[in-house]
């Protein structure tokens, strides 16, 4: 795991995360340093990541632990963010 594109809250719960390594559990944000090509849209894929335009490099899905491993360690991904759901006030 590449902790270093992994803001504080995800290393966190990939740490401590019980269950299964490959339940989908975890909402994350992905931030990529270029617009991805189409092999890296498939790799975003198999993680559970969804891609809109092809212009954009910032989405989210809900990844497993290891697919939060395989994205770190791709040197096309810039970052990788928990994200929280948000309730009304």
């Amino acid at each position: 795991m590449d902790y270093a594109k992994l803001d504080p809250s995800l290393s966190v719960a990939v740490d401590t995360g019980g269950g299964e390594p490959e339940a989908r559990n975890l909402l994350v944000t992905v931030v990529l340093e270029l617009a991805p090509t189409e092999a890296q849209r498939e790799v975003l894929r198999g993680t559970g990541v969804e891609f809109g335009p092809e212009d954009r490099t910032v989405a989210s899905g809900m990844l497993s632990r290891r697919g939060v491993e395989e994205l770190s360690h791709a040197p096309w991904v810039r970052s990788l963010t928990l994200s929280s759901t948000r309730r009304p006030l």
